[in-house]
């Protein structure tokens, strides 16, 4: 523990966040008050001070809400989820089959196209042995 003066007027600390006073000392943990020095919200002091306790606040009542009508609904959103993701893939097979017909059919034309260059390219050199 370590005493510290606040400088600061707007400090909050220890059970149920109650505010500080500034110029008054108080014993607190040597590490929040490593802290607040740092930060120049206090200075170290060598007077008697009153001490902060701090605790960890826990619920005052049991948590008891309705988990049918939250499990229902997480069980709505990961249907809706696994549906989604099969129209996904399905959208996704669809379009991999309509490119590789697109492929395909490229493919065709672009044979189809090279045969009919070559012919041209045949024709030509026949016609120029002719011509020689």
């Amino acid at each position: 523990m370590a005493l510290v003066k606040i400088l600061s007027s707007n400090l909050f600390a220890g059970t149920g966040f109650q505010k500080l006073e500034a110029g008054k000392v108080y014993d607190v943990d040597k590490a929040i008050a490593e802290k607040w020095v740092a930060d120049g919200k206090a200075e170290a002091s060598k007077e008697k001070g009153e001490a902060l306790q701090f605790e960890v606040a826990t619920p005052s009542a049991p948590v008891s809400a309705d988990t049918s009508a939250l499990q229902a609904q997480l069980n709505d959103a990961l249907e809706q989820l696994k549906k989604a993701q099969s129209d996904a893939e399905t959208k996704d097979k669809e379009h991999a089959d309509a490119l590789e017909q697109l492929k395909q059919a490229h493919a065709e034309e672009l044979q189809a196209v090279t045969k009919r260059a070559e012919e041209a390219e045949a024709a030509l050199a026949e016609a120029t042995k002719k011509a020689k």
